[in-house]
C-alpha cells in the first residue's frame, strides 16, 4: 500500500524549492527553472500537486515524475484522473467520476495518441498512485511539510450532516488543524478530502485583519493568525489567489498560473528565502 505521508532528510547540498500548482504549464515551471539556475545534481523541487489538467501540456508535467529531483505529492486532480481512468462500477464506484474529471479540465485524454495512451497507462499512472498525500522535508527549525490543500480535519462540506454520523467519521475532531506529531498515515487515512479539497483555512483570512509583506515573489498576505503551535511551514496550493497567503502556518502559493493572465504566475519558491521572510512570525503561534 502506497504510504500516505512520506518524510525526506535536509538537502545538504543544494536548495529545495517548492512549486505550485502546474496544470500543464511546463513551459511556464521551465521559465522559472531557468530564472533560479536549477542544478538538478544538487537542488530539489517538491511540487503542492494538481501537475495535470487545464494547462498546454499535462503529459509534460507527469512525466516529471520520472525526475530524480522532482518530488510531488498528490492533489484533486490527481486522483480525480485515477478515479477516471481506474473507474469502479456503482455501488462501489460511482458514476459521475468522468464527468468531474472532463468538467476540471481533463479532456486532454482524449486526445492522446496511441503511444502517448499507453505511456499514461503503462507507467505515468503508476507514478501518480505511488504519491503520498504529505511529504516532510528535514528536522527541527527548517523542516516543512506540503501538502495540496489544507492540514485540518473534517468534512470540507461541513453541511452534509448525514454523511457525518457514518461510523468512522467522527473519530477525529472536526476543523482542527494538524500538528507536526499528528501528521502520520493513520491520522491521514481519515481526511483525503480535506487534504485535496479543502478551503476552510484560507476562507478564515481576511484582508482587513491581515498585513502585506513585499518579497522578492511578490506580496505576501500575513493573517492575523500565521502560525499555528506545533505545526512547521506548510506549503499548499489548491485555491488559486491574488497573492501569496500566510495562515495558520500554511503558505498558499496557488497563483493561477492556467489561466495565463498578466495577474497570475507560476511561483517556484526557494525554501530558505522564504524562512527569511516568516522569521517575524517565527513565534507567533497559538495553540
Amino acid at each position: 500500500m502506497t504510504a500516505l505521508h512520506q518524510r525526506l532528510p535536509a538537502n545538504t547540498v543544494g536548495r529545495d524549492f517548492i512549486v505550485g500548482d502546474m496544470h500543464g504549464c511546463l513551459d511556464l515551471f521551465q521559465a522559472q527553472l531557468d530564472r533560479i539556475g536549477f542544478d538538478p545534481t544538487k537542488d530539489r523541487i517538491f511540487s503542492v500537486g494538481d501537475l495535470a489538467d487545464r494547462g498546454p501540456d499535462s503529459m509534460g508535467c507527469l512525466r516529471l515524475l520520472r525526475e530524480p529531483w522532482f518530488h510531488a505529492v498528490r492533489g484533486n486532480h490527481e486522483d480525480m484522473l485515477l478515479d477516471y481512468v481506474y473507474s469502479v462500477a456503482p455501488p462501489y464506484g460511482y458514476n459521475e467520476a468522468p464527468a468531474l474529471f472532463f468538467h476540471n479540465g481533463g479532456r486532454w485524454v482524449l486526445d492522446l495518441s496511441e503511444s502517448e495512451q499507453a505511456e499514461l497507462r503503462g507507467d505515468l499512472l503508476a507514478r501518480v498512485a505511488k504519491l503520498p498525500y504529505v511529504k516532510t522535508v528535514g528536522e527541527g527549525r527548517t523542516q516543512f511539510h506540503v501538502a495540496h490543500a489544507e492540514l485540518m480535519t473534517g468534512r470540507v462540506d461541513e453541511s452534509n450532516t448525514w454523511y457525518n454520523r457514518i461510523e468512522g467519521e467522527e473519530r477525529l475532531p472536526p476543523k482542527r488543524v494538524l500538528t507536526d506529531a499528528m501528521i502520520n498515515n493513520a491520522v491521514l487515512a481519515k481526511m483525503i478530502e480535506p487534504l485535496t479539497w479543502g478551503r476552510r483555512l484560507v476562507g478564515e483570512v481576511k484582508s482587513a485583519q491581515s498585513t502585506e509583506k513585499d518579497t522578492s515573489a511578490g506580496t505576501l498576505l500575513v493573517s492575523h493568525r500565521p502560525r499555528h503551535a506545533g505545526l512547521s511551514l506548510t506549503y499548499v496550493g489548491h485555491t488559486p489567489l491574488k497573492k501569496m497567503v500566510l495562515h495558520a502556518s500554511h503558505l498558499f502559493i496557488d497563483r493561477g498560473a492556467y489561466a495565463r493572465k498578466p495577474t497570475t504566475c507560476l511561483l517556484v519558491l526557494c525554501h530558505e528565502e522564504v524562512q527569511q521572510w516568516l522569521e517575524p512570525w517565527e513565534h507567533d503561534d497559538e495553540p
